[in-house]
């Protein structure tokens, strides 16, 4: 009961990104002439990725560079959507321990994004390190190195189960706002245990997800969250409580 009374102060505009889970018709016609990418956002696709594996000092070859998630496909959002740029490299010409290449990759793209802040036809471009033996789920994969299509997307039937998503959502959003209503009153360790825990939760949902597909109820769950803020709020909560573990 207290839980169906909280529901009811949820603010509902925080499930109003599902709408733009609904698949479209074509590809964004900014990026693509049907299925072959325009020249102009090729080209700068390609600079902007070179240029960011350069600041990484890695010498590893790049065995690709690919265009996924939504851009490459039909369920793209004017609003929400941005290039998922991958730089496909073989960890292995880095080194043997992965989870320690893993966490540099992850810390050149933070720091490469802290520096700029690029868009193209109004989409911003996020930019990863792949690793060429990580499996990849996505149904449409663009091979912006070599202009063709790796995984050449299909247009599905497809509709967003809305009481689903809020069902899995809904737990989530609670606990981010309860630790936020509370954040200046929690002890440390505290803030500690139920940041790592909402954060577990997020990362088991799109673990899940992506294990279930692209249009995998885990997925839309990570994808809702993140386009109405809640990832964001934890990521900034704990941005905080390191600060604040010093003040």
């Amino acid at each position: 009961i207290m839980i169906r009374k909280f529901l009811e102060y949820i603010d509902q505009k925080s499930f109003d990104p599902i709408s733009s889970f609904i698949i479209k018709d074509e590809l964004n016609t900014k990026i693509w002439d049907g299925f072959k990418m325009k020249e102009n956002i090729r080209e700068d696709l390609l600079k902007i990725a070179n240029d960011f594996y350069d600041s990484t000092d890695l010498t590893a070859e790049i065995k690709d560079i690919i265009l996924t998630g939504s851009l490459a496909n039909y369920n793209w959002s004017e609003r929400y959507s941005d290039y998922d740029l991958h730089v496909v490299i073989d960890f292995k010409e880095v080194g043997d321990d992965f989870d320690m290449i893993k966490k540099l990759t992850g810390y050149a793209k933070k720091l490469w994004t802290l520096e700029y802040e690029i868009e193209l036809e109004g989409y911003e471009v996020e930019l990863y390190i792949q690793d060429e033996n990580e499996p990849h789920t996505s149904t449409g994969v663009y091979s912006v190195f070599n202009d063709e299509w790796n995984v050449k997307p299909n247009k599905k039937t497809f509709e967003p189960n809305e009481k689903e998503i809020k069902d899995k959502a809904e737990p989530i959003i609670i606990m981010v706002d309860d630790i936020e209503d509370k954040f200046d009153s929690l002890s440390l360790e505290d803030l500690k245990e139920k940041l790592d825990k909402v954060w577990d939760k997020i990362k088991i949902s799109r673990k899940r997800g992506l294990e279930e597909g692209e249009f995998g109820v885990g997925n839309l769950v990570f994808k809702l969250l993140r386009r109405n803020g809640y990832i964001g709020k934890v990521i900034d909560m704990k941005r905080k409580l390191y600060v604040k573990q010093f003040s």
